[in-house]
This record gives C-alpha cells, structure tokens and sequence, in this order.
C-alpha cells in the first residue's frame, strides 16, 4: 500500500482508538488488500499512537479463532502498557465484540532482538522469566467485527489485557495438558489446554520471535508475549462476570459493567 493511505488509514484507527468513536469502515482507498497491508497499517498506529509497548500477543492460534479472524496462520500486534492491567479488573462495558480468549503468557527476563539466523527453542526459553494466567479482552476499532487484513490493521482485534501473578520457574508448570476453563456468570461456558495454541504455546512465541518481531524490532526484556486462546474465541453477554482457571497456575477475573452500574 502507498505509505501516504496507510498513514492516513493508522491515524483515522488512532483516532478511534482515542475518543472511543465507532468507525463503520475505513475508505475503500485505505483497506489493506492483504496481510502486508494490515501490518502497515498496524506499524504506522504503533507510530501514531506513541504510547509504550508493554506486550505483544499473537492470535489465530486455535482452530476457532483462526475461522474468526480469517487466516490459517498466526497473526500479532503490539499491546500498548496503557491496555495491560495486573490481576482482577472490571471493564467498562461499551464493547461491540466483548470477547473472551484464556491465554498463557510469558514475561521476558532478556532481550531477543532481531539477528540474522533464527533463535533455536533453547535460546528462546532462557529468554522467560515467568509464565502467567490471562485473559484477553478482543473487541475492535468499528461497528461490527472485523477478520483479515483489516483485524490485522486494527491491532488484532485488541482491547484489553488482563494478567495474573507469574511462576518464576515456568518449567514447573504444565503449559500443555493442563485443563484451562473460561466461567461466565460461574458456569463453565469452555474449556481447553495450551495444545490448541499451535500444539504448544512455545510455538507460537518461536513464531513471533523469528517470523514477525525479527523484521521489526525485536522484543524487549520486561514485556509480555501472550500466547493465543487455549480456549477459542468466547462472545460474552453484556454485564458479565468472567474467570479463567488455569490448573496449576493461577486464576484471572474480569467483570463487565456499564457506567453507573453497581460494581
């Protein structure tokens, strides 16, 4: 895409993303034809934003939420710090897609800049200092939901992220078979375990290391890497009490209220 439409495609999403108006498409001459194009366009709002990067998440890691966002591999965006919350929160409720995703995360210990061979799994897991239960909050920029290559310049569908408390020896931890179960208004709505996130959540972060954050910066020691849904993608009803339960790990809680309800 010419620089110029992507440019203006990032600010009228920058814009959005500021004031909390709904877009109900962006001009024909600024959609993004392809993936290139969306992550363009998602650069250029990193850039317009100029807010801190606390995290980057990767999506269309479970079969569900791949059929939602429209692609057969993996997709990633940046997670602005202002968007990441450390245990319980409530959310206000003025979401079009209020969406529910279980993920595991991962704080880095160390920088993993961009280098010209890929980084083994070895050099990969050093890099962790702590892995962590989370949900992520999935709404979107416009009035309806999007998929493809405009999911991917509205920075995948983000909203917000909420984390719980780490384990510093992650390897204790069993990421893969471990039951995860997403609760809405206390009733177990699904449930599933870190071999839906592309058959281990390791595979995804080798994934963004070496196939998306290599061409850009890189990643930095004290961010996040929330790995894709061990449970797809999860619609909530409005005004909803939502938990993620991660056995052997932790626990995270996320309540949607709309503005002046009781709390």
């Amino acid at each position: 895409m010419e620089h110029a439409r992507a440019f203006e495609a990032a600010r009228t999403l920058t814009s959005a993303r500021r004031s909390g108006e709904r877009l109900e498409s962006l001009p024909a001459e600024l959609t993004p034809a392809d993936h290139a194009d969306g992550y363009q366009i998602q650069d250029l709002v990193v850039t317009c934003h100029g807010r801190e990067v606390g995290a980057w998440k990767i999506g269309a890691t479970h079969p569900n939420s791949q059929k939602v966002l429209g692609s057969d591999i993996p997709v990633a965006a940046r997670l602005f710090s202002e968007c990441l919350v450390s245990g319980d929160t409530t959310v206000e409720d003025r979401l079009v897609v209020r969406g529910l995703e279980a993920e595991y995360a991962f704080l880095l210990g160390k920088d993993l800049p961009p280098q010209g061979a890929p980084y083994s799994r070895e050099d990969i897991e050093a890099a962790i200092a702590s892995v962590h239960p989370s949900i992520e909050v999935v709404d979107t920029r416009f009035t309806g939901p999007q998929a493809g290559s405009m999911a991917i310049a509205d920075n995948v569908n983000d909203c917000c992220w909420v984390y719980g408390a780490g384990v510093d020896d992650w390897k204790s931890v069993d990421i893969l078979t471990a039951r995860v179960t997403m609760e809405v208004n206390r009733e177990v709505v699904v449930e599933g375990d870190g071999r839906e996130v592309l058959g281990d959540p390791i595979n995804a972060l080798m994934w963004l290391v070496n196939e998306h954050a290599n061409s850009r910066e890189g990643l930095r020691s004290g961010q996040y890497v929330t790995c894709g849904s061990c449970t797809g993608l999860y619609k909530a009803p409005a005004g909803c009490d939502a938990r993620a339960t991660f056995e052997g790990l932790g626990e995270v809680n996320v309540k949607f209220r709309s503005q002046g309800s009781p709390r």
